[in-house]
């Protein structure tokens, strides 16, 4: 940080014959002395005015020091290279993502490199600040002549106006942007989504060479004005394709470096429009000179933020991935009698399957074993527990929220607010009537079929599973009194990511066009012939989702006491159907007596608290990203909560039950 400095040290330490680096330092104080007392209301803004009016006044008392001061800004600005200030400020620098997330991350921790005659760099200690371009926009036109008055002070013949010097560097930073939507636009990613076929009919292909000769005709010539118009047209095609490009990803999947890099064309694009408008004119227009320069201070402090990098490009990938799941929860939400029934039936088939897998956990896990295979183990019983169930038609209740979510958020982008709320709260009611028909339906069937296994077991001469020294701590840790609950929301967030990595891993598979790559894939239909390997790729489009968000549930679960133990971290997984299961087990070690045990009835509290904490959780999270990624916020959470509630209120069996068919009159 500068020394705090004087408008007397201002006026009197101008010199033109200093060094480059003296002068910067120069221009840094008197930037922070414009800003003192500065803010970022109105009243502030007023005050760099004030003070650079001010310091106006004092240069006109003083003709002697008003034409150094002018001659010292007129070298400073000559010998500063504008280049990168134009074509790179706020301006995505590299050519991947995460290139850039990482470059992002290193000038937050490190010091910039030098770079003196480096306007940009310049540019950014001056005006370090976001709140710099509110007070920079609103100084009056009288101050910015002003300012134009005093850069021009003293010129003459041999000293040609100061906007003379920008053009040369305007016109290399419009050809280095050219070439960057060139090379983007002609690129695989692009090309394959593009409507024409051949890369020379894209306007891509003639966007640079138009640049060049723009800045090559004679300014203020006929041909001028003619290439001047080329540019702006290409400008325009270049940015009607582009998105088409982005509407093609929303359809056919999202690539997060393809999304970076279209949103670097775009920001090319539109620093291109604004550089030719400056470079058209024989000298900038004063107002628009300083709506630039605002415009470069946001983009400044744009580029510096992880948080915007990660929204921009982030924000298609998670509109792609709740759409995928809004298409799948919208099979688990029943709106009658029959989907309801069909409903329990399901999420039985899940119960029955969840019991085996209950058993088999309990025989395979935790017999001393190295950690990391125990967890490798629990994770393929579980992976292949959850692909069974989807691959018979059952239902896991607790998976359900994370994907309905997205379904009933979608209900938020009716066009009237009075429609998204009454549908919104339709959904919830079906959506909890839903649940309930899930769990019951789990709940129904997986302690009979835990118990039933075990029965088996027990008379092919096994023992107890758990045995009965280990029933205890296994009813204990499903006490509500425990960390049981907390443990359950640690579980809702793990069955939330896993339907995020479902519709990730759907999007990848669109975005690659794995089916279509499988049905004409010489070595598989060499295997199954064309009818199977069509057969194949429909299969693997239908299933791709639930397989990706089976399997990595499955993984999550399966690992994560791995990775917490790892870290020293007090975590466990509480899934509501296998601690079902494993209380059943662990209570059939005890006998009868095991009912006249509090620990047990705690435990049946703690399986209640378990299922709650799960799909609240879960669903929490899904509704939030979902409602996010519609862009939808007029509805309030306020508003949301106190329809529902008067529904409750009214109507307190929709939750619970299937509506009653309408009987026609």
């Amino acid at each position: 940080m500068n020394k705090k400095v004087g408008i007397d040290w201002l006026v009197a330490g101008a010199r033109a014959d200093a060094t480059l680096a003296k002068r910067v330092a120069w221009l840094e104080q008197f930037m922070d002395w414009v800003r003192a007392g500065g803010g970022a209301d109105a009243e502030g803004a007023a005050a760099p005015a004030t003070r650079i009016r001010f310091f106006l006044q004092v240069l006109e008392r003083h003709p002697d020091r008003r034409i150094a001061v002018a001659l010292m800004l007129r070298n400073t600005l000559r010998e500063l290279n504008a280049i990168a200030l134009l074509c790179e400020t706020g301006l995505p620098r590299a050519n991947a993502f995460f290139q850039e997330l990482s470059g992002r991350l290193a000038s937050k921790l490190l010091p910039p490199p030098p770079a003196e005659n480096d306007m940009a760099a310049v540019f950014r200690r001056a005006f370090p600040e976001e709140s710099d371009a509110d007070w920079v926009a609103a100084l009056p036109l009288a101050v910015l002549e002003g300012i134009g008055d005093l850069v021009r002070q003293g010129e003459d013949a041999d000293n040609a106006e100061i906007w003379s010097g920008f053009r040369p560097d305007a016109a290399d930073a419009l050809m280095i942007l050219a070439s960057h939507v060139q090379a983007i636009g002609l690129s695989q990613g692009v090309r394959q989504r593009t409507a024409t076929e051949r890369p020379l009919d894209t306007p891509f292909a003639g966007i640079a060479s138009a640049v060049h000769d723009y800045v090559e005709a004679a300014f203020g010539s006929e041909r001028f004005e003619a290439e001047e118009a080329a540019v702006k047209s290409f400008v325009a095609r270049c940015g009607r394709a582009l998105a088409d490009v982005t509407g093609h990803l929303e359809n056919y999947g999202v690539s997060i470096d393809l999304v970076y890099q279209l949103e670097r064309a775009q920001l090319s694009l539109q620093r291109m429009s604004v550089l030719v408008e400056l470079y058209g004119r024989t000298a900038p227009d004063p107002r628009g000179a300083a709506l630039f320069v605002a415009a470069l201070i946001r983009a400044n402090d744009q580029q510096d933020s992880l948080r915007s990098l990660l929204r921009e490009n982030l924000k298609l990938m998670t509109r792609r991935i709740v759409e995928s799941a809004r298409k799948t929860g919208d099979h688990y939400i029943t709106r009658d009698g029959n989907e309801y029934r069909a409903m329990v039936a399901s999420a039985a088939i899940g119960g029955a399957v969840t019991g085996m897998t209950v058993l088999v956990k309990i025989a395979t896990v935790g017999h001393g074993l190295p950690l990391f295979i125990d967890g490798v183990v629990a994770s393929i019983n579980y992976a292949f527990s959850f692909v069974l169930i989807h691959l018979l038609h059952g239902t896991l209740a607790t998976k359900q929220p994370a994907l309905t979510a997205a379904a009933m958020a979608h209900q938020l982008n009716a066009p009237r607010a009075r429609g998204r709320l009454r549908g919104f709260v339709d959904e919830v009611a079906n959506l909890v009537r839903s649940q309930v028909a899930a769990i019951m339906g789990n709940l129904l069937l997986v302690v009979p079929a835990a118990l039933v296994l075990q029965a088996i077991l027990l008379l092919l001469g096994f023992g107890h599973l758990p045995d009965p020294g280990h029933a205890s701590d296994y009813i204990q840790s499903l006490s509500v009194w425990s960390a049981a609950p907390f443990y359950a929301a640690f579980t809702g967030v793990l069955l939330w990511l896993s339907a995020v990595i479902a519709g990730w891993f759907e999007n990848w598979a669109t975005f690659r066009r794995l089916p279509e790559a499988v049905a004409r894939s010489p070595r598989v239909v060499a295997l199954l012939g064309p009818e199977r390997a069509v057969r194949a790729a429909r299969i693997i489009e239908d299933n791709v989702a639930a397989l990706g968000g089976n399997v990595s549930l499955g993984i999550l679960l399966g690992m994560e006491p791995v990775i917490a133990t790892f870290f020293g971290l007090p975590l466990e997984v509480r899934h509501v159907t296998l601690s079902t299961g494993q209380l059943a087990l662990a209570s059939w070690s005890y006998g009868a007596e095991v009912f006249s045990l509090p620990a047990f009835w705690w435990a049946v509290v703690g399986i209640g608290v378990i299922g709650f904490m799960n799909l609240t959780v879960s669903f929490g999270l899904a509704l939030g990203v979902a409602i996010r990624s519609t862009g939808r916020g007029a509805v309030s959470r306020r508003r949301l909560r106190r329809a529902v509630f008067s529904r409750v209120r009214a109507a307190p069996l929709d939750f619970l039950r299937p509506p009653r068919p309408k009987t026609s009159p």
